[in-house]
């Protein structure tokens, strides 16, 4: 698992980044909507990769303005999921931002057919249901 800031990012991680983050969302989910937000700059990533050094899951998460941190962009490979590669990665998170914090308040927006891989991480929604790019989600925040 490798841990960066935007800066650390190189050239090929950054493509790999993208890449995935697109064949998901964007071409697989049939989503259209702004991917590069502006807030990758400003965020740590998170890439697990397989022993070729190919990208299998990636997240990224974020201190907001109010203070508190947003986990954001969750992504798998179709071949990792349900393989314990998200599990990893969102532990990793939560273990960095306990460093950081150890009362912070951490949310997410999570899809409503992932509600139940957050829930088993601790997290619970918060709010209605709302239309992210075409696609149901949920507020959720860490108990």
């Amino acid at each position: 698992m490798k841990r960066k800031t935007f800066k650390e990012l190189d050239i090929d991680d950054l493509y790999a980044i993208c890449k995935l983050r697109q064949d998901v969302f964007i071409i697989e989910q049939n989503s259209i909507y702004a991917d590069l937000d502006g807030l990758d700059q400003i965020s740590i990533h998170y890439l697990d990769t397989n022993q070729d050094d190919e990208l299998k899951g990636y997240a990224r998460y974020r201190e907001t303005e109010e203070g508190h941190f947003k986990i954001e962009r969750v992504v798998l490979k179709r071949e990792a999921r349900g393989t314990g590669v998200g599990k990893s990665i969102l532990n990793a998170i939560l273990k960095d931002i306990k460093r950081i914090s150890n009362d912070a308040k951490v949310s997410l927006s999570a899809q409503t057919n992932a509600l139940r891989f957050y829930h088993l991480l601790g997290f619970q929604e918060v709010g209605e249901a709302y239309d992210d790019g075409g696609i149901e989600h949920m507020t959720m925040i860490l108990k």
